[in-house]
């Protein structure tokens, strides 16, 4: 079932593309966090964007069960180097308190990969689209000790698990990852937005430690978003996402659905998520011993 959900969002990526011709650059398209400069030229260069993921759930099984708490901090910069080119900064951390019903409870934070990409953006109608290349550096790493790298490995997964594994290169210890990001968005004068994104690239793992069992995992990321702006400072939408690693069985799909309301204006806004994963490993959300998550953002542009 979320084979074929996924290939249905595959179609409705490549009729997009269709659309998509040379035109006027414009603002950096994406999801509903996205700041939006309209059809003139830029004046404001440097965009920062923060969210902060939360869950709070059991995990486990009946027989061995444990009590999480998850924060999950992430930032994102981006910084316009020509009228077309765009240089995006994503960094994440997480902290993760785990009660074990056989053992003390026990913490730990930890850093995500730090990720960097070129993009190339533009402008046709009423499409917006872009394309680019990006890469992780290895900061995320589990300990040597046993004990505290299970807490640590949670912290990670559960950072990956609160977002329905968007992003899933910022949360995969020991490991390089390459990405190419391509996204376009339609904005219709009557106030609908629709969004299709598809992130593809390999994850390289540079040690045993991570526990993927392949040396080197291909990564699809597809999300469809649709939103409408009711006024001027509120916009309402759902994203539908499918990540797929098929080498990577533990994780090898993952659906979900994010229902949002984003409000304010052009140079600085807010957002409230809901992350609600639908199936297998993290879903469906609201069961016992399954993982939803409670994103809240916001940003400004300079």
């Amino acid at each position: 079932m979320s084979l074929l959900r996924g290939w249905g969002v595959v179609g409705f990526v490549f009729a997009a593309a269709l659309w998509l011709a040379p035109g006027e650059a414009r603002a950096f398209p994406d999801e509903p966090y996205s700041l939006d400069e309209g059809k003139k030229a830029h004046t404001d260069r440097f965009h920062i964007m923060g969210e902060l993921g939360l869950f709070a759930g059991k995990r486990g099984t009946e027989a061995a069960s444990q009590r999480s708490i998850i924060v999950s901090p992430l930032i994102e910069m981006r910084f316009q180097l020509s009228y077309s080119v765009i240089l995006q900064a994503v960094w994440g951390m997480s902290y993760a308190n785990v009660d074990l019903d056989d053992a003390d409870p026990d913490n730990s934070f930890r850093i995500g990969n730090p990720y960097l990409a070129f993009h190339y953006q533009g402008k046709k109608g009423q499409f917006s689209y872009r394309a680019g290349l990006g890469a992780t550096i290895p900061a995320a790493s589990l300990p040597d000790d046993i004990n505290d790298r299970n807490t640590a490995a949670s912290a990670y997964d559960l950072a990956a698990g609160l977002r329905g594994n968007t992003m899933f290169w910022l949360w995969d210890p020991h490991t390089v990852s390459v990405i190419i990001p391509i996204a376009v968005e339609r904005r219709k004068p009557s106030g609908f937005l629709w969004g299709a994104y598809l992130d593809t690239g390999a994850l390289i793992k540079l040690n045993d430690k991570n526990a993927r069992t392949s040396k080197t995992d291909f990564i699809m990321q597809m999300v469809a978003m649709m939103g409408y702006q009711a006024t001027d400072w509120l916009r309402v939408g759902s994203r539908f996402s499918l990540v797929l690693i098929p080498k990577y069985e533990e994780r090898k799909t993952q659906l979900a659905v994010e229902p949002y309301v984003r409000f304010g204006g052009e140079n600085a806004f807010g957002a409230i998520r809901l992350n609600i994963n639908i199936d297998e490993p993290f879903g469906f959300s609201f069961d016992a011993r399954k993982v939803w998550g409670l994103r809240i953002g916001g940003g400004a542009s300079f």
